[in-house]
């Protein structure tokens, strides 16, 4: 594959990182990349610099790779050619969270966004790749990669995962 440009999303927190510091691949962060390109805002009250997408996606110069990961929550907002998104049973995220020191409220949200699979649904428009970061990191990298091989098929999760259920069940 030659030029192809993956983003690694999901929910902070659930593991995208440490997924694309294991893999076989070159990756760089949105943060980078905002950085980069001046379009990245002034730390906020919760410890987050805004990213400026719109601008970035405008002004971004993607790096020479053969495949080029994008590692962070925003990404696939970006103009990439497929996204994977990793997702994380909401409990354990919820405890991730906290052991990062988030607010209360920034915990509620993410954790909320994960639950309902807000950032799935923002990837309807992309091949897709969704992904429980329960399996570990190994069985992730495979699966990525057999993915790939296949040319992103197929194009959206046949089973969505979905917490909603896993925790309420039939009922």
């Amino acid at each position: 594959m030659s030029g192809v440009r993956i983003a690694i999303t999901g929910t902070p927190g659930v593991g995208k990182t440490t997924f694309c510091n294991h893999g076989p691949w070159t990756s760089i962060s949105v943060h980078d990349l905002a950085r980069e390109n001046d379009c990245l805002g002034d730390i906020e009250e919760d410890g987050a610099a805004p990213i400026d997408i719109e601008t970035l996606s405008e002004k971004i110069v993607w790096p020479e790779e053969d495949c080029l990961i994008i590692d962070g929550h925003l990404s696939h907002l970006l103009p990439v050619d497929a996204a994977i998104v990793i997702r994380c049973e909401p409990g354990l995220l919820r405890e991730r969270l906290q052991d990062r020191d988030y607010t209360t409220q920034k915990i509620d949200e993410n954790v909320e966004c994960e639950l309902i699979g807000l950032i799935m649904s923002e990837c309807l428009d992309l091949p897709c790749l969704e992904l429980d970061s329960a399996s570990g990191v190994e069985a992730m990298i495979a699966s990525v990669e057999a993915w790939m091989t296949d040319g992103f098929k197929p194009q959206q999760p046949s089973e969505p995962i979905d917490w909603i259920q896993e925790i309420h069940g039939d009922d």
